[in-house]
């Protein structure tokens, strides 16, 4: 059991060390601990099982209850949802934790490292992307005025960007303004950069 317990400790505690360095939320503690709880509910639904009752019912309420425990963390900005992986990372971890809790050590390890090669080479891969042309958003508030959105598609389309579509709503006194483009990681930049400069655009976000 100890081994398990110190097992589930440093597996959960690298997987939350590179959500932490990368900061993201659910870090080292947190990862640690669900993996840890994991770890021991499973031990006891194994002691439950050999006093005859249901191994199961612990387990299985284990998923449920780390699913909690995900929505927590995903969160909703306006259009743009955030926490999605922070959320699957948890349902991970726990999982992880359970393969523990039954002894399957191979396995966790593995997982563990099969995890942590997918998030870095995720973020290479996403390195690559950001200097190739690819579909993005761009959301913004302006004031209410049509001559401020012409204004700003006007910039957009300085840099040789293709708008693709354009979304206007009005929200209170100002307009809320979506635009699909094609464009690279700096092309990006370099015109989210011109748009804030304007006095009409309170705030602009991906």
């Amino acid at each position: 059991m100890i081994v398990k317990i110190i097992l589930a400790m440093v597996l959960g505690g690298v997987i939350g060390l590179e959500r932490e360095y990368n900061d993201k939320p659910a870090g080292y503690a947190t990862n640690s601990i669900i993996c840890v709880g994991a770890t021991l509910f499973t031990i006891l639904s194994l002691y439950m099982g050999e006093m005859g009752g249901d191994p199961g019912r612990i387990a299985a309420q284990i998923v449920s209850g780390v699913g909690f425990l995900g929505a927590g963390a995903i969160l909703r900005e306006g259009n743009k949802i955030s926490g999605l992986t922070t959320a699957a990372g948890v349902w991970l971890v726990a999982a992880i934790g359970m393969t523990i809790g039954y002894g399957q050590y191979l396995l966790a390890c593995s997982t563990c490292a099969a995890i942590l090669l997918m998030q870095m080479g995720v973020r290479r891969t996403l390195g690559l992307v950001e200097k190739l042309r690819h579909y993005d958003s761009i959301y913004l508030t302006c004031a209410p005025k049509w001559t401020v959105v012409d204004t700003i598609c006007q910039e957009i389309e300085k840099k040789q960007v293709k708008i693709l579509k354009k979304e206007v709503t009005k929200h209170d006194n100002h307009f809320v303004v979506k635009i699909v483009a094609t464009l690279t990681g700096q092309e990006f930049q370099q015109v989210t950069k011109k748009i804030l400069e304007m006095p009409e655009v309170y705030s602009l976000y991906k």
